[in-house]
């Protein structure tokens, strides 16, 4: 076969994927699912849309190509900042996953770690990606994985939200997820252990948050059931419903012929004025009373912003008045004038964040002091011995950083690559500082009374 039938053949079947579905879905391996990573909600879109993209041809080419337009259109990024798409693909060169598989020959877990992509290269237009051989290997043909759905992904604001959906999608078609370790559901959440260690706060801001969007973006209804273990929450599964769909005949022209005339002049401006897809607009329809539609669109075009052509996603404003329920006050606040009393209060918080942000830069900042001290601490018989076992702690990694980036590090100096030099902190931290000298409440007791207070006013959470 040659190079112009293999490409007709890969994107036949990407044809295919849309026409059978009628949406844009990708089968992610379960295993790059379940595994943890600090990804955020634009890298973890756009590991999902190049995945996508490439996955018709992936293992039939070294490289892939995809232009920036096409990549935005994949994640929903509507912002002119390709910047912004420049360094979340340049973290994911950095960012490493690991996966066990069971090997169907020898029945053991097979164990393996590699960047999620192994080149990235912006020219122009064009952007050019490729996997390593290892991570090409695991998804292709995936005997167990989760179906994305590329519109419900673009939806979803949050890094939490999205990380949520993926760990729960695997298990599409059951009433429950399997009970999740607390400790594995933060690491595959994204949460570093530092932040938010009281459950309460976790679950305000991370779990209470997630499950709200899980529910309101995707076609999932999820719920959270916590297990304890004494006073302490140990485990939690979810419950999994399939969102409740209207039966669709003969397509949105035949729809449009049962709506009432207010509806369907509803459904003309969705479409004209606030640039919602045919099926989007339906779908509002199904959800939303008319009056509530059209007082929403009422408070939106009151606005100022508004009038003056600043709202670049007329559709986004109008979804959030209607799950929010924008009140008149709310929605044209930005005409009044701000009271003295609130702008002193928004100051104040933000001088509070600022000095909060500083605190948290400098904690960062004490706990790699700590643990570098630790280990310069060690005489020098214990410090060899400690980094001997550490280099057949975090081989595969030191491997994976001399085979990707060779030109720039050896094995004399690949301990001064800032991932190499994470997971040894990581590892100095595990075996060797006790958790009290790096306690952020600990920490924050030696500062003067003014910064905790600036610390509370600033909402964050020790």
């Amino acid at each position: 076969m040659n190079v112009t039938d293999m490409g007709l053949r890969a994107k036949k079947a990407k044809q295919d994927r849309v026409l059978e579905t009628g949406k844009r879905e990708l089968k992610k391996h379960a295993a790059t699912i379940h595994c943890s990573n600090g990804l955020s909600l634009l890298q973890r879109k756009i590991t999902n849309a190049l995945l996508y993209h490439a996955y018709p041809e992936l293992m039939l080419k070294e490289e892939h190509e995809i232009t920036v337009k096409q990549l935005c259109q994949l994640i929903g990024y509507q912002g002119n900042n390709h910047a912004v798409i420049k360094e979340a693909l340049k973290e994911l060169l950095s960012t490493v996953i690991e996966w066990n598989v069971v090997n169907d020959k020898t029945g053991f877990e097979d164990w393996t770690a590699s960047s999620i992509l192994a080149s990235v290269s912006l020219q122009g237009p064009l952007c050019y990606y490729a996997y390593s051989p290892r991570m090409k290997q695991l998804l292709h043909s995936p005997s167990m994985f989760g179906r994305i759905d590329l519109f419900i992904q673009s939806q979803f604001r949050s890094s939490y939200g999205l990380a949520l959906y993926e760990n729960c999608i695997r298990y599409r078609g059951l009433p429950y997820t399997k009970w999740i370790e607390m400790d594995t559901f933060r690491k595959l959440m994204g949460v570093p252990a530092d932040k938010y260690p009281i459950f309460r706060d976790f679950k305000k801001r991370v779990l209470d948050k997630s499950i709200e969007e899980v529910n309101t973006y995707s076609d999932l209804v999820v719920e959270a059931e916590l297990q304890k273990e004494g006073r302490r929450i140990s485990k939690l599964r979810f419950s999994l419903k399939e969102r409740t769909k209207r039966t669709r005949i003969g397509g949105v022209k035949a729809v449009k012929a049962l709506l009432s005339e207010e509806q369907a002049a509803l459904q003309d401006r969705l479409l004209g004025d606030y640039y919602f897809s045919k099926q989007q607009a339906v779908q509002i329809l199904q959800d939303y009373p008319p009056q509530a539609i059209a007082e929403k669109m009422a408070l939106i075009e009151k606005s100022k912003n508004y009038q003056a052509g600043r709202v670049k996603n007329p559709a986004a404003y109008l979804m959030s008045a209607l799950r929010l329920n924008y009140q008149e006050a709310q929605a044209v606040e930005e005409v009044r004038d701000r009271k003295k009393d609130k702008t002193k209060k928004a100051a104040a918080l933000a001088a509070s964040k600022t000095v909060a942000e500083g605190i948290r830069k400098d904690y960062q900042a004490f706990r790699i002091q700590v643990i570098d001290q630790t280990l310069e601490n060690l005489s020098e018989t214990d410090r060899s011995a400690f980094m001997e076992r550490f280099h057949g702690y975090a081989q595969v990694a030191i491997s994976t950083v001399l085979h990707l980036q060779r030109n720039k590090y050896t094995r004399e100096t690949v301990l001064t690559s800032p991932q190499i030099k994470a997971i040894l902190r990581q590892f100095i931290e595990q075996e060797l500082v006790a958790t009290e000298q790096l306690a952020m409440e600990q920490y924050l007791e030696k500062l003067p009374k003014e910064k905790r207070a600036a610390w509370r006013l600033s909402g964050e959470d020790t």
